[in-house]
């Protein structure tokens, strides 16, 4: 049975939207304008797709793997999708990562400039990059860890984590390492003169002493030159200060150089005590000078939830569920069921997962990726998935 017959839907982007998630399900419900739309769902294969970079509106990469035999470890597992306009092609991962393929992240400047960078057994990163025609083999990072977020701006200015506190540079010709001031969790700028890096810090105003918070959030800018700490909110318990308390931020959404969301939490070790306070949601926007706290987040439809892309126009999308307007308006999101065929059975429960989400670049939408979750007595299912939103234009 060839490939294409497993594929429930193949919708061109241009008439499908796009989208993302923070690991949060969507139920169906809504108009048109508001919901995600599935423009891939192989009902053949059980697995997820894991990373997504889109180099332009007819240019769509995708990874993910197939649970084969119930071992979802299996390298024969691991593949790559293409959308190029009409449809999704499936391919095996470039023999360029020499077999490290685990944890891929895919990133991308344009059509010519796709990276994909994967991570065997041992940790080991694997690089190739897709310069229009083929794939290429890469350098490697010189740092050492696992790798975390990345983000590429051109085939001479590539940035990944590595590690705690290492930041690694691809300038075309070799990467240099930068310690860090901080812990990095997430990355993401605008430009090469531009870029955040969010995480903890263990030291400073707000770190220790009797009852004192154990870490505090940190956002640390690259400004083309050099690394710097910028001041972010300090947090602290009340009375009486549960255990081993700490704050943190963990992913950042960079809009333009004078705005820039962050999130995390301010939490503690749970268990050891009887009266436990509730976790605060830490969200806090740059405004090009400073870190602002947003007071009353966690009661905000939107700002109660993580920042998972942003939209050209400004626009924010806020987990699965929730797109912001650049005006500020909340709107709650949907998605449409699968219909019950074949394994999946009438009345059986569907949940979206996505994540990660981007933008298309050039166009309004954004597009995720992630499975289709259906639970239902004896045979429950996870179909790797494509998913697709586009904002209605503001009035």
């Amino acid at each position: 049975m060839k490939r294409t017959a497993a594929i429930l839907a193949v919708l061109a982007l241009a008439a499908a939207g796009c989208g993302s998630d923070d690991r949060e399900p969507v139920r169906t419900g809504g108009s048109r304008s508001d919901a995600w739309k599935l423009a891939y769902v192989d009902k053949a294969t059980r697995g997820e797709l894991t990373t997504v970079a889109a180099a332009s509106e007819d240019d769509i990469w995708a990874a993910g793997w197939e649970s084969l035999n119930g071992d979802m470890s299996d390298p024969e597992g691991q593949y790559l999708l293409h959308y190029e306009g009409s449809e999704w092609r499936r391919q095996k991962p470039p023999a360029e990562l020499d077999g490290n393929i685990f944890h891929p992240r895919l990133d991308s400047s344009g059509p010519d400039n796709v990276w994909l960078f994967g991570s065997g057994d041992d940790s080991a990163v694997g690089v190739a990059r897709w310069d229009g025609t083929r794939w290429r083999r890469m350098p490697r990072p010189t740092g050492s860890g696992m790798l975390g977020e990345t983000k590429v701006f051109g085939p001479d200015d590539v940035w990944v984590l590595l590690g705690e506190k290492q930041a690694q540079h691809w300038d075309g010709s070799r990467w240099t390492s930068h310690v860090l001031p901080a812990v990095a969790n997430a990355l993401d700028g605008t430009s090469g003169d531009d870029l955040w890096a969010v995480g903890f810090r263990t030291s400073g105003p707000g770190v220790g002493g009797e009852g004192g918070e154990l870490s505090q959030p940190a956002a640390m800018h690259w400004n083309g030159a050099s690394w710097t700490s910028t001041r972010t909110p300090e947090y602290r318990f009340p009375e009486p200060v549960p255990p081993e308390p700490g704050a943190s931020l963990d992913g950042v959404e960079a809009v333009s150089p004078k705005e820039a969301w962050a999130y995390g939490s301010h939490d503690f070790n749970h268990g050891e005590v009887e009266r436990e306070p509730s976790i605060e949601h830490v969200m806090l926007r740059w405004d090009g000078s400073r870190w602002h706290e947003q007071k009353g987040a966690d009661q905000d439809p939107c700002l109660s939830r993580s920042v998972v892309a942003h939209g050209e126009d400004g626009g924010l999308l806020f987990g699965v569920r929730r797109y912001r307007t650049p005006e500020g308006r909340c709107t709650k999101l949907s998605w449409p069921h699968l219909p019950a065929k074949g394994e999946i059975k009438s009345g059986a429960g569907q949940q979206l997962w996505l994540d990660p989400i981007v933008p298309v670049p050039g166009t309004r939408k954004f597009v995720g990726v992630g499975k289709v979750y259906v639970t239902q007595w004896g045979n429950p299912q996870t179909l790797p998935t494509v998913a697709t939103y586009e904002p209605p234009k503001s009035s």
